[in-house]
């Protein structure tokens, strides 16, 4: 099997960060899926619309992989080893704490052994696993804070206020804008859609940031998010 380790779907924001993590990353387009065939490990990072990200798990199915490292923070991996339909070992993990390049990741797995397979691979980070949930961690706790924050600048406040308020009054690293711009508007509504048909209407995206997203907003086909 080859070492190289295939990213499809996804941003180029997350394509960026699992280069800088330091694995032989490279990216394909879905017209390129076949090239994947018997890699040892292949990112599928897609968090938008559920059939968008069914249709390419499934496109990937039966190529030969030993694992399939899959976006998990808008559809669970349990849902997502249903869509599959075959052995491949699926590993959720979380794409924003993957951009937020935090030195500890989480992971959702079946298989204890895969956290040692992913430290191996990623040398600099260490892997935690969490529960199989929608939103996983770090995503249920960011994009809340985003979305409280688009509130605030449709009221009138700047973004470079209300970053400046929170790096300052709560010590963060960034303010919630510029985490916004790290991880992608699209990114950010696609994960607030998920929680919001999961928990309910107090994580539905606010009207602003579908405005930032503009004419690139693809509408959901058949659910934000699955259980």
């Amino acid at each position: 099997m080859s070492s190289r380790v295939w990213y499809i779907g996804g941003t180029d924001q997350e394509y960026r960060a699992w280069v800088d993590m330091g694995a032989p990353v490279a990216r394909l387009s879905d017209d390129a899926l076949d090239e994947t065939r018997g890699a040892a490990w292949v990112i599928e990072g897609t968090v938008g619309p559920l059939a968008s990200k069914r249709r390419r798990l499934q496109r990937l199915s039966g190529l030969g992989y030993a694992h399939i490292l899959t976006a998990a923070n808008t559809a669970t991996l349990a849902a997502q080893t249903r869509w599959m339909g075959s052995t491949v070992r699926l590993i959720g993990y979380d794409p924003l704490l993957v951009m937020a390049q935090g030195s500890v990741q989480t992971l959702v797995s079946s298989r204890p052994d895969d956290t040692e397979g992913l430290q191996g691979l990623f040398p600099g980070r260490r892997w935690h696993e969490v529960a199989d949930q929608v939103g996983l961690v770090f995503s249920r706790e960011i994009l809340p804070i985003i979305n409280e924050a688009a509130a605030f600048a449709a009221q009138g406040l700047t973004s470079a206020e209300i970053d400046q308020a929170m790096r300052l009054g709560l010590n963060y690293p960034r303010g919630p804008f510029a985490w916004a711009e790290v991880f992608g508007w699209d990114s950010v509504y696609w994960g607030l859609r998920a929680m919001e048909d999961m928990y309910g209407p107090r994580f539905r995206p606010h009207p602003w940031i579908r405005h930032q997203i503009g004419s690139s907003l693809i509408e959901r086909e058949d659910g934000a998010c699955e259980k």
